[in-house]
């Protein structure tokens, strides 16, 4: 199982976007998601959607950037995303196609009910 997808996003600011499909950090995958980067030959700004691991809270969405080699370390920061934004819809729309992992995610009951059925948090 990979242990994060990427999603290109149609966006000005935020080119990519790293749906990390565990409740472990995502810093504990940086290797590997500098390789798939580096793969994908991608520069720029990119979001993680850490749900799984931090909940759904302001440290939920993790900014970065990648110079086309590797991150730049200073640039991490947790970043606010509209609750109405579509990228908070991918996380939710993974979630609702895999319920085992929704279902032992450390989501509340509330909210792994709203996702399974189809809203967005």
């Amino acid at each position: 199982m990979n242990n994060f997808d990427i999603v290109n996003l149609d966006n000005k600011e935020i080119k990519l976007l790293v749906i990390m499909k565990t409740s472990d950090s995502p810093f504990d995958f940086v290797n590997e998601l500098q390789e798939q980067l580096r793969t994908l030959d991608f520069s720029g700004l990119f979001v993680i959607d850490e749900l799984l691991h931090s909940g759904n809270n302001d440290e939920r969405f993790i900014s970065g950037f990648f110079d086309g080699n590797s991150f730049d370390n200073s640039k991490f920061k947790f970043k606010y995303i509209d609750k109405k934004s579509i990228i908070r819809s991918y996380m939710c729309n993974y979630l609702k196609s895999d319920l085992e992992v929704l279902n032992y995610s450390s989501l509340t009951d509330k909210q792994q009910k709203l996702i399974s059925h189809g809203c967005v948090i």
